[in-house]
């Protein structure tokens, strides 16, 4: 059998176990949407920037996936149930007090405390699977859509039209992520090995070639590297549209 993911360190130390619960490329993709987000302000707050990213890493980075766990533990961390609760508790309470601080601190728009219960409502419910909240389509709203306004929103409330084609851009984006994951997932830890037959059609003779027998790795190795690339594709996009919008 393969790993269970193309990213997980092997180790399994107490340190590399919890390290790997962060899904890191996919923390660091999803992180992308905010920096993206707060770029489509008026202007600019770096610091704000700072804490909100640190909010969602606590509150999804941390808090999401150590309660994901509780539906099943794909890649073999072996993590104690009552530590999970603890880190994954602690992380969700530490994302609501940035996002609390930065409220009544006035750096953010009261209107948004509104964010907090909910954004705490689709961490837990996401992990949990609640039911309505776990699905296809509510990874890209939760963790690509809503990480996305509400960094725009954090930065001000004004209203401003680039934010429907980058939002779409967000959702299809976090799509694409779900569905090469999804299928890279169902073959890494639910199919022990294939066969694939291909045989190639000879346009000039008007015949079959011999055929070429491709085991699961070949079929395994586009959707690894694809989304391995498209991961760094969205950090050097945040990164760049940041640094654009500095200078």
């Amino acid at each position: 059998m393969t790993t269970a993911a193309w990213y997980l360190l092997k180790s399994q130390s107490l340190w590399a176990r919890w390290f790997n619960v962060l899904h890191l490329p996919f923390t660091g993709w999803h992180l992308s949407y905010i920096v993206i987000g707060a770029c489509l302000a008026d202007s600019v707050n770096l610091p704000l920037l700072g804490w909100t990213l640190l909010a969602f890493f606590l509150g999804m980075g941390i808090g999401a996936h150590c309660f994901d766990l509780f539906k099943g533990d794909p890649l073999k961390l072996g993590l104690n149930p009552r530590a999970l609760i603890l880190v994954g508790g602690l992380g969700l309470i530490l994302a609501t007090g940035v996002g609390l601080w930065q409220i009544l601190l006035g750096s953010v728009q009261l209107e948004l405390i509104l964010v907090l219960p909910v954004g705490l409502i689709l961490a837990l419910g996401y992990g949990l699977e609640w039911k309505g909240l776990h699905g296809d389509w509510q990874f890209a709203l939760w963790w690509a859509g809503f990480p996305l306004i509400v960094s725009y929103l954090a930065q001000g409330l004004d209203f401003t039209w680039a934010l429907i084609p980058v939002l779409i851009f967000a959702l299809t984006s976090a799509t694409a992520q779900r569905v090469l994951s999804t299928k890279a997932r169902y073959l890494r830890r639910r199919v022990s090995e294939s066969e694939l037959y291909l045989r190639e059609w000879n346009a000039n003779e008007n015949e079959f070639l011999y055929g070429k027998r491709y085991d699961k790795m070949w079929i395994l190795e586009p959707l690894d590297h694809s989304l391995a690339w498209l991961s760094l594709t969205m950090l050097t996009l945040a990164l760049g549209v940041l640094v654009w919008r500095m200078t």
